[in-house]
């Protein structure tokens, strides 16, 4: 008797049980995706060097010393990337190892924020699927670039904030203020998270003075975390030159013509509601038919006729302008992953044709990411109604929740779509788990009918295919880049040519020559060439001769095949 009671206390409850198959079903899954494409290699992949020159005099000068070329707060990040380097030395297969492993931190965290979200299970579990398959998100995650760390620390910051509130848990909501510090501290955009938090502490909890003085606090802890930061660099000398570049190009921009700035400013919104919209589309669609179902004829009718007439319009628009997906640029390329950072495809002397059959998938993607884009807009607008509502019946504390989110994704969104340029794609992927909970948080009351055999099919060609793709295409882009570095090293070591003879792209001249000072010469690639007597690209170029060619092991029958070593002639 004793013996069953104590195994009864030990056992997992079934509910519980469930929650772990799927965690560890996410962690499988992500492993497997990591082994296949292969992401060892002591290169640097797109700004990742810049990252990785900190961390490298962290570790062999005990400097925090940040290059010219670094434009965010990064301080978590180099600290958090040092830690993987520790065992072995410093090296970029450590630094995208870190990378991974607060990736997949992230993605644990987007399950518990959708599980916090009232979501079920299930579609919990399929909607964290979707961030584990996302192009962009995995691509950035074999990488050291600042992207993905900020989203694990922000993702965890939220998850732990939320549990916190709902279990009036005091240790929860101090480690989610930490974490939020850390997100900060990585990027300037954590700052979301505390003004957000405020908004939200005050729809939970009333408007009066003692409530007021615990938001502002809150706010009050980020501001001051970062101005500290910002007088720390300074007091030191160690502010960047491109150190908050993006904010002064807002700044700048915003005195220019608000006609200009507001059109690029809806064109923007709509472009990354598109790639929203399609990261995200078999969620969302989930429960606006579960919706629909209950609507009656006449608001069936209505609401097809506007969602309809949306993205046929927005899609013969594209049609007759020529645009498609890729709308933004940076990690989504028309070849796949990018970006293509040689001379010839990334300055443009060297136009890789697209077949009619890539053409036609862009488009295809381009249609389903508009109708994802009027659904998520759709949403949008009901969340915010709601909110509205609540207001004027003085109910904001019943949906705290949903304030803390629209709060989030209204404070996050706004200065990255006003840059008028340098605004990417990967600045969306925080997005994603923030409107796969508007969504869910939305319908939390409405229930979302058994999933069907056919639905999950649905989802899991979704799931299969993006993963497929995501997978090849990250395998292609390091591919070549591993290939591009042998090249590399075959004219610095074997032939001893020096790195001031060569343009090896942006990542090798950024991590070789980068200047402060580096004035621009026309004839030469804009990023730091001394001479460019060799040349690696894809194709030829005039005034070169081919010295050296290299097969690519690609894995999609797109983009370029061969890397070349080319030699300017005398």
């Amino acid at each position: 008797m004793m013996k069953n009671k104590l195994l009864n206390r030990l056992s997992i409850p079934p509910s519980n049980k469930t929650e772990i198959q799927a965690i560890l079903f996410i962690i499988f899954c992500w492993l497997g995706m990591v082994l296949l494409v292969n992401p060892w290699g002591n290169f640097p992949l797109n700004d990742d060097w810049a990252y990785a020159k900190t961390v490298q005099s962290v570790l062999e000068k005990g400097d925090f010393e940040l290059s010219g070329w670094t434009a965010t707060n990064l301080f978590s990040q180099v600290w958090w990337g040092a830690l993987f380097c520790l065992p072995f030395g410093f090296s970029f297969t450590a630094l995208r190892c870190s990378t991974l492993i607060i990736g997949l931190i992230g993605i644990l965290a987007t399950y518990g924020l959708l599980r916090e979200a009232n979501t079920s299970r299930k579609l919990a579990f399929l909607g964290t699927l979707l961030i584990v398959v996302n192009p962009i998100y995995f691509a950035l995650s074999n990488t050291f670039m600042s992207d993905v760390p900020f989203f694990g620390f922000a993702a965890s910051s939220l998850y732990l904030l939320i549990r916190g509130w709902r279990r009036d848990s005091t240790f929860e909501l101090v480690m989610g203020l930490l974490l939020a510090i850390v997100a900060l501290l990585t990027r300037q955009v954590g700052l979301a998270i505390f003004l957000a938090f405020g908004l939200a502490y005050l729809s939970k909890n009333g408007i009066n003075f003692q409530n007021l003085l615990k938001a502002f606090s809150v706010i009050f802890l980020g501001l001051s975390t970062q101005i500290i930061y910002q007088k720390w660099l300074e007091l030191t000398f160690k502010t960047p030159k491109l150190y908050g570049n993006q904010i002064n190009m807002l700044l700048r921009g915003l005195q220019n013509d608000w006609g200009l700035i507001l059109g690029n400013f809806f064109e923007k919104t709509l472009y990354s509601l598109i790639y929203l919209g399609l990261f995200i589309f078999p969620f969302i669609i989930i429960y606006f038919l579960a919706e629909f179902s209950n609507f009656s004829p006449k608001n069936k009718k209505t609401i097809l006729f506007i969602i309809s007439g949306f993205c046929i319009y927005l899609m013969t628009s594209f049609l007759g302008k020529g645009v498609q997906m890729p709308l933004v640029t940076n990690i989504l390329d028309p070849f796949g992953i990018g970006p293509l950072t040689l001379r010839d495809t990334f300055l443009g002397f060297n136009q890789l044709p697209r077949p009619l059959s890539l053409k036609i998938f862009w488009l295809v993607l381009t249609a389903i990411g508009l109708v994802g884009a009027a659904l998520l807009i759709y949403y949008f607008f009901l969340t915010l109604k709601k909110m509205l509502g609540h207001a004027h019946k003085f109910k904001f504390k019943e949906n705290w929740l949903g304030v803390l989110i629209f709060s989030t994704i209204i404070i996050y969104a706004p200065p990255i779509l006003l840059l008028q340029e340098g605004f990417f794609d990967r600045y969306l992927i925080i997005l994603m788990p923030l409107f796969l909970m508007l969504v869910a948080n939305y319908q939390k009351h409405f229930r979302i009918p058994k999933l069907s055999s056919r639905t999950i099919a649905f989802f899991l060609t979704f799931l299969f295919i993006s993963g497929g793709l995501t997978v090849a295409s990250t395998h292609d882009y390091i591919s070549w880049n591993r290939v591009r570095w042998q090249a590399l090293d075959y004219l610095t070591q074997e032939l001893k040519i020096s790195p001031n003879n060569i343009d090896g792209g942006f990542e090798f001249n950024g991590w070789y020559l980068y200047n402060d000072e580096y004035i621009l010469t026309p004839s030469k690639s804009w990023w730091w060439v001394d001479k460019d007597n060799y040349i690696i690209s894809f194709g030829l170029l005039t005034g070169y001769k081919e010295i050296k060619q290299y097969s690519l092991s690609k894995w999609l029958p797109i983009g370029p095949k061969n890397l070349l070593i080319l030699q300017k002639v005398p």
